[in-house]
């Protein structure tokens, strides 16, 4: 909903050309024709848009400079042809807003423990909120491989097999309040965005930063800068109901990824109990969507490393099996990509569910498998889930704690049929 910024300009009325005879006149009749002249003010209307910062980077808010003083703003620029104000708000750990595009910023120092924002909803008529991570350092998951328990179908049992905490945000998290579709994460995730339904009139930024490292070598240097934005109930562009993500096909780059994927097999790991729904704008005149991997290495999840293959099992991927810990003989895990409705080109194949840690986004059924492939689905809204759970399995010669499970980047395109 957008309001109106007012300036109120003051004018001095002067009057040219009078003869002498008028003056003369004016000056016998008092003030009759003086009662004729008076102050006129003008007032500037302007709505209050979205506006840039003059040499920076954020957005702003196009406010009065009054407004912007008395709302905590700061004046970063002019705007509306100069009546104007490009105000920015700008918030730490304990803040409280509802103004729309506002930032959460970290301090110079951040210290350990809670650090929590609160964001309101501008207006009653807000359907959803997005965030935008222009910038998010926190410490990464655990990567130690020592088991930690027994685990019989991601719960554990004494007749379970071993499984570490590898993946597990022990050390930092950050969540969101009050809202379904985006999971804890933690790691580095600068780039990403998320979307959440504004069902409460106030959602909360929770980061909870630990003390000391918990299954790594050392704390994170934790900085982060959250953009928020706010999205009317009748906002043409909001997210399908369920996504985490949402991308759009004109945008300069056409990648995805998991939460705190790095570039490079064990650098970075994929992050446990994650439910993340990536989804894409169909664009006009497409109807399908491909996904696919640059590169065999830029997809792993769950995987035996005597598996020389990702693997397609449709029903079985996300399955821990009847012992309630592998799959298959070759595969082991229940972590997964879910593509609704996917077909691998050139083939009948629909393999809905995808899993394994060495051949990328692959549509074999066996290991035999050596290329990655490109999965296209006709299913709408688009999207692509990945799913995991809470340990990973280290068993015998397995990869699924050991390096393979660093999460996916996959390219998307759109086709027409």
């Amino acid at each position: 909903m957008k309001t109106l910024g007012i300036g109120i300009f003051y004018f001095t009325a002067v009057c040219f050309g009078l003869s002498y005879g008028e003056e003369k006149e004016n000056k016998s009749s008092g003030s009759s024709r003086q009662k004729r002249i008076l102050p006129v003010f003008q007032v500037v209307r302007f709505p209050n848009d979205p506006c840039t910062v003059t040499g920076g980077s954020k957005n702003g808010t196009c406010y009065t400079g009054e407004e912007c003083s008395n709302k905590g703003g700061i004046n970063a620029g002019s705007c509306a042809q100069g009546f104007g104000v490009c105000c920015t708000f700008t918030f730490n750990c304990g803040g409280s807003s509802s103004e729309n595009c506002t930032y959460f910023d970290s301090s110079t120092a951040v210290a350990a423990g809670a650090c929590k924002f609160e964001i309101c909803q501008c207006s009653s008529n807000i359907c959803q909120m997005r965030l935008d991570f222009s910038n998010f350092v926190i410490s990464g998951p655990a990567t130690t491989t020592v088991s930690v328990g027994l685990m019989l179908a991601g719960q554990f049992n004494p007749a379970g097999k071993a499984a570490s905490d590898t993946t597990q945000c022990r050390t930092d998290t950050f969540s969101i309040t009050n809202q379904q579709s985006v999971p804890q994460i933690c790691g580095i995730n600068s780039g990403y965005h998320v979307y959440f339904d504004a069902d409460d009139d106030c959602h909360s930024l929770d980061f909870q930063l630990g003390n000391n490292a918990q299954g790594i070598s050392t704390v994170a240097t934790r900085s982060w800068s959250i953009k928020i934005t706010q999205y009317s109930c009748d906002y043409e562009n909001l997210a399908p109901s369920g996504c985490t993500q949402y991308h759009f096909a004109s945008e300069a780059s056409n990648y995805v990824q998991t939460f705190n994927y790095q570039t490079g097999r064990g650098v970075g790991k994929h992050l446990a109990n994650q439910d993340q729904t990536i989804c894409v704008r169909r664009e006009s005149g497409n109807c399908r969507i491909c996904w696919s991997a640059d590169a065999v290495t830029d997809t792993g999840v769950s995987g035996k490393t005597n598996a020389a293959a990702g693997i397609v099992l449709g029903t079985k991927c996300c399955n821990y099996g009847a012992d309630g810990a592998k799959i298959t003989t070759v595969m082991a895990g229940y972590d997964c990509i879910m593509i609704p409705g996917a077909v691998s080109t050139g083939s009948a194949l629909k393999p809905d569910k995808i899993c394994g840690s060495k051949m990328g986004l692959v549509t074999a059924t066996t290991a035999a498998a050596t290329t990655n492939k490109t999965v296209c689905s006709k299913q709408y809204p688009f999207r692509i889930t990945f799913s995991s759970d809470a340990y990973e399995g280290c068993l015998v010669a397995t990869d699924e704690c050991t390096g393979g499970n660093h999460g996916f980047k996959l390219r998307y395109f759109q086709t027409s049929c």
